[in-house]
């Protein structure tokens, strides 16, 4: 009973150290699980980010009569553009947030382009769709997204300048800089779908 009682100890002896580093590992993966979990839970609830610029558009005045307001709409590119530095004294304003895709600045491009009266938007996009940081992407739907965009743009008398690093985007912006009143999409071929203007 003795000999058996001296081996319960050493077990226990050797045994707990890694039980409690057991547990504190654990509880660390919880812990991050959890974080985790509240970040996508967060993101879901706002998936277009409409938050990030609520307070700050709240705040933007109606433009003088002369002034050239410029929105520019965009990801992480735009996002860590400094335009009071840049353009000092200009009335330009930054609405690029890192990480985002056509589909989520579609559905801000009213709140923070439309309501803030620019007489020009800067849209810089398209990047993140590639990656797909919001799932598959293809090209006719990364332009589909871009030309509504520019409708809304458009039917609020916003001039619109879209800008990509594709060659495909570059066609396109060619077409639309060429014909600026009207846009829609092609359905004349799924690989020579594109934006076209009429």
């Amino acid at each position: 009973m003795t000999r058996t009682l001296k081996l319960f100890f050493v077990f226990l002896v050797l045994i707990a150290p890694a039980t409690a580093q057991t547990a504190s590992q654990e509880s660390q993966e919880c812990a991050d699980a959890k974080a985790q979990a509240a970040r996508l839970q967060t993101r879901l609830q706002d998936w277009p980010a409409l938050a990030r610029y609520r307070e700050a558009n709240a705040g933007v005045t109606a433009p003088a009569k002369d002034e050239k307001r410029v929105v520019f709409m965009g990801d992480s590119i735009t996002d860590g553009w400094k335009l009071a530095s840049y353009f000092p004294s200009k009335p330009y304003i930054n609405r690029g947030i890192s990480g985002q895709t056509t589909p989520q600045m579609l559905v801000r491009f009213r709140p923070d382009v439309i309501a803030l009266k620019p007489q020009v938007v800067v849209i810089l996009a398209g990047t993140n769709d590639i990656a797909g940081n919001t799932g598959p992407m293809t090209l006719e739907a990364i332009e589909g997204n871009l030309a509504s965009m520019f409708e809304l743009a458009r039917a609020s008398d916003v001039r619109v300048a879209i800008t990509q690093r594709t060659q495909r985007a570059r066609r396109s912006i060619k077409r639309l800089a060429a014909h600026p009143r009207r846009s829609s999409l092609s359905t004349s071929g799924s690989r020579n779908r594109r934006i076209k203007t009429g």
